[in-house]
C-alpha cells in the first residue's frame, strides 16, 4: 500500500514532538517542549511540514481509543470469551461492552487526542511567521495547509464531543504544564458550533487532490471537509431537535468571507447536512475523474465503478463470477477498500506504515483472530439489520465479510467475526436453498496490522445524506432515501443460487430492494418515544455497511439524542436553565426516554443478558457518553466535572 511520506527535521523536531509521559497530574497531557529549541525551530517550510505530518501521525496513534468510544458499546459485538493472553485488557473491554465503563480505564484518557489538536494549533500559529521567513513558501501553499490543520483539529474535537459530550476547548498552543490554564468544560453544542464555523471558513480552500494518491486519501482535502460538515450538521440538527430547540441564531461564513448570524432550525440543519453531503460527493467524484485521467490507458481496466443512477456516486463494482460454483477468493470492493487501502471510494483514511512501525492496533486487538482478539460479531443484531430476511442475510456479501462463522480446529476458535481486513477465501457448499457459505481454513493472522483506518468513504456520506433526509422529512422523501439505500445494498448483493447480481425479472428490480417503510417501532416502556421506520431503515444500512469501522455507537447516541424531544420526566441537571419549568420554552429534559428507546430497540439482540442493567444504569443522556479519565478530573482541580452517571459508588473520584 502507498503511504504518506513522513517528513521530520532531525533531533529538533523529535524534541518538539516528544510525548509527555509525564506525571499523572498532567492536564490534557499535552506535549511538553524545550522552549529554547522551539523558539529557533520555525524557520522554513520543512519545519512546518514536519509538525503537520506529525499531527497526522499522532492521530494515527489514537485510532484504538476512537474505535472504543465510537463503536464498542453498540449492539454489533459480543465478547470473545476464550482464554486471552492479555486478560486485564480483555476484562476492561468486557466491562465497557456490558455497559460498565470505569473512569480509571486509560482508554478514556483523551490526552493523545489533545496532542493532535495541539500540533494543529502549532502549525496554525506559526504558519504566518514561516510564510514571512521562507520565500519559497507561497501564500497558496499556506492557505492549503491552514485549511488542512483547521479541519483536522475540528475532526479531533468532533470525536471528543461525540464521546464525552462536554470537553475543554481551546485553540491556544500549550507548550508545558506550567502554561496550562484551568480550562473548564465547554458545552458540547458550543464546541460543535465552533468547529462548524472553523470548517466553513476554510471550505473550498484545501487541495482537491494531491500529486500522490496516498496523500489524497491520507490527508485532508476539500471532499473531506465537506464530508465533515455534512456529519456535523446532522449531529447539530439531532442535538437541537432532541432538546426541542425550534430555532436559534448561529454565526456563519458568508461568500465574501465575512461573518453573519442567521436563524437555524433542526430541519434547516438537516438540509445543510444534505447540501454538504452533495458537495462532498461532487468534489470526490471530480477528484476520482482527475485520478483516472492521470492514469495510462488500461492501467485501471480491472476496476469498474457503478452509480445506480445517482449523481456523483462512484461505488466499486463487485465481481461475483463463479460465486455459485465452488469458491470466491475476493470481493472487489472489500479487497480494494479494506485490504489494499486508499481506494477510489476513500475520502479520508488514517495511514499506517510498517517502515515507520505505525500499527493499527484496532484491527489486531479487536479483529486479529489471534489469542489477543477481543470481539465477535453479534449475529442476531446483523440478522435484525437484514430485516430478518434469511435470503437477504445469505446473499449480502457485507455479511459474508462482516459476520461470518469461523471454525478452526488448529486455533480452537469459533464464532462470528468481522473479517473485512482479512481478504478471505469463501467456500460454497450445497445447492439451492441449502447452500451455505463458510471460510476456507485456516485464516492467517498477521501479528501486526498495518491496514489503514477509514474515517470517511463514499457510502458513509451517502448514508449521512439519507439519514438527514429521513430526520427532516420522513417518508416525504422516501423515494430519494430508498434510491440511496438500494444503491449501497445492490452493490453488495450476490444471489448465490444463480451466481449473479440478484435481478429477479430483468426489469432492474432487485429482490433486496427496499420498497416500503416498516411500521414505527414502539417501546415497551410507557413514555418511550417511537423510532420511525424510515430512520430504522437507514440505521440498519449503516450497521451493515459500516460494521467494524467505529461508527455504530455514535449512530445510536445521535438517534437517542434526536428522539427525546418530548422528554419531560426531569430536567438535565447541567443543561436545563435555572428556573425553567417543564413545558416551558428552553426546558431541557434529561434524555432518559431517548436512551431507553435505543436500548430497547437495538441493544437486546447483542446484550440481552444485560438489558435490564443497561436500562437501570442509563438514567439520563449522560449515560450515552464516556466517563472522563479520573486523572484529568483530579488534575483540573475542579475545572472538569465527572460525567454524573459515572460519578457514583465505585466510579466516584
Amino acid at each position: 500500500m502507498k503511504k504518506i511520506n513522513h517528513i521530520y527535521k532531525s533531533a529538533c523536531l523529535f524534541g518538539l514532538l516528544a510525548v509527555g509521559l509525564a506525571s499523572c497530574e498532567d492536564y490534557l497531557t499535552v506535549y511538553p517542549t524545550d522552549r529554547v529549541v522551539e523558539e529557533n525551530f520555525w524557520e522554513d517550510l520543512r519545519d512546518l511540514e514536519g509538525v503537520r505530518y506529525g499531527a497526522y501521525r499522532q492521530m494515527a496513534s489514537t485510532s484504538e481509543r476512537m474505535f472504543t468510544w465510537g463503536d464498542l458499546r453498540s449492539d454489533s459485538y459480543k465478547l470473545n470469551t476464550e482464554t486471552h493472553s492479555e486478560q486485564n485488557s480483555h476484562d476492561q473491554l468486557s466491562n465497557i461492552l456490558m455497559g460498565m465503563p470505569d473512569s480509571s480505564m486509560n482508554v478514556f484518557d483523551w490526552g493523545p487526542v489533545y496532542k493532535t489538536i495541539n500540533l494543529c494549533n502549532k502549525v496554525l500559529k506559526h504558519g504566518p511567521e514561516v510564510l514571512e521567513k521562507d520565500k519559497q513558501f507561497t501564500t497558496k501553499e499556506w492557505i492549503y495547509m491552514r485549511a488542512e490543520m483547521t479541519a483536522l483539529r475540528a475532526l479531533n474535537y468532533f470525536y471528543l464531543i461525540r464521546a464525552f459530550k462536554d470537553v475543554p476547548y481551546t485553540t491556544k498552543i500549550i507548550n508545558s504544564d506550567a502554561e496550562v490554564e484551568r480550562f473548564p468544560l465547554t458545552n458540547q453544542m458550543v464546541v460543535l458550533d465552533s468547529i462548524i464555523l472553523d470548517c466553513e471558513k476554510v471550505a473550498g480552500q484545501a487541495r482537491n487532490r494531491f500529486s500522490k494518491e496516498s496523500d489524497t486519501k491520507g490527508m485532508i482535502t476539500n471532499a473531506a471537509i465537506y464530508s465533515m460538515l455534512a456529519d456535523m450538521y446532522l449531529w447539530r440538527g439531532s442535538l437541537h431537535e432532541g432538546r426541542n430547540i425550534k430555532y436559534d441564531t448561529v454565526r456563519v461564513v458568508k461568500t465574501d468571507g465575512s461573518i453573519d448570524s442567521i436563524a437555524h432550525t433542526p430541519v434547516g440543519d438537516y438540509q445543510l447536512a444534505v447540501d454538504w453531503a452533495d458537495k462532498a460527493l461532487e468534489a470526490h467524484h471530480n477528484q476520482i475523474q482527475e485520478y483516472f485521467s492521470s492514469l495510462t490507458f488500461g492501467s485501471s481496466s480491472y476496476l469498474q465503478t457503478v452509480s445506480y443512477g445517482l449523481p456523483n456516486v462512484d461505488l466499486i463494482k463487485n465481481n461475483f463470477t463463479g460465486a455459485h460454483q465452488v469458491s470466491l477468493d475476493l470481493i472487489t470492493s472489500v479487497d480494494e477498500v479494506f485490504f489494499d487501502g486508499n481506494s477510489i471510494e476513500s475520502i479520508f483514511e488514517i495511514q499506517y506504515n510498517q517502515s515507520d512501525d505505525m500499527k493499527n492496533d484496532v484491527l489486531h486487538n479487536m479483529y486479529g483472530y489471534s489469542d489477543r482478539t477481543n470481539l465477535m460479531v453479534a449475529e442476531d443484531a446483523i440478522k435484525e439489520a437484514c430485516g430478518k430476511d434469511d435470503k437477504r442475510y445469505k446473499c449480502d456479501t457485507r455479511v459474508w465479510v462482516g459476520c461470518q462463522n469461523y471454525i478452526s480446529t488448529t486455533q480452537a476458535k469459533s464464532g462470528y467475526y468481522c473479517m473485512k481486513y482479512q481478504n478471505p477465501l469463501f467456500v460454497f457448499e450445497g445447492t439451492g436453498s441449502a447452500r451455505k457459505i463458510s471460510f476456507a481454513t485456516p485464516i492467517k493472522s498477521d501479528k501486526d496490522s498495518y491496514y489503514n483506518w477509514i474515517v470517511y468513504r463514499t457510502p458513509d456520506v451517502m448514508l449521512i445524506k439519507a439519514e438527514a433526509l429521513a430526520a427532516a422529512y420522513g417518508t416525504q422523501k422516501k423515494t430519494e432515501i430508498f434510491s440511496i439505500l438500494n444503491a449501497i445494498s445492490r452493490r453488495s448483493m450476490c444471489d448465490i443460487e444463480e451466481g449473479q447480481e440478484p435481478n429477479i425479472d430483468g426489469s432492474g428490480k432487485y429482490f433486496s430492494d427496499i420498497t416500503s417503510v416498516p411500521a414505527d417501532w414502539t417501546g415497551k416502556k410507557s413514555g418511550t418515544p417511537k423510532i420511525s421506520g424510515i430512520i430504522r431503515l437507514v440505521m440498519n444500512q449503516r450497521q451493515l455497511e459500516l460494521l467494524g469501522e467505529g461508527k455504530r455507537w455514535f449512530d445510536l447516541v445521535r438517534c437517542a439524542e434526536r428522539i427525546c424531544k418530548n422528554d419531560q420526566d426531569s430536567p438535565d441537571e447541567r443543561e436545563n436553565p435555572e428556573g425553567v419549568e417543564k413545558g416551558e420554552p428552553g426546558y431541557v429534559g434529561n434524555g432518559m426516554s431517548g436512551m431507553s428507546a435505543v436500548v430497547e430497540c437495538f441493544m437486546q439482540n447483542s446484550v440481552s443478558n444485560t438489558y435490564t442493567t443497561l436500562i437501570n444504569r442509563f438514567k439520563n443522556r449522560w449515560g450515552l457518553y464516556c466517563p472522563i479519565y479520573e486523572k484529568e478530573v483530579k488534575a483540573s482541580r475542579g475545572a472538569i466535572l465527572q460525567n454524573p452517571v459515572w460519578n457514583k459508588s465505585r466510579y466516584e473520584q
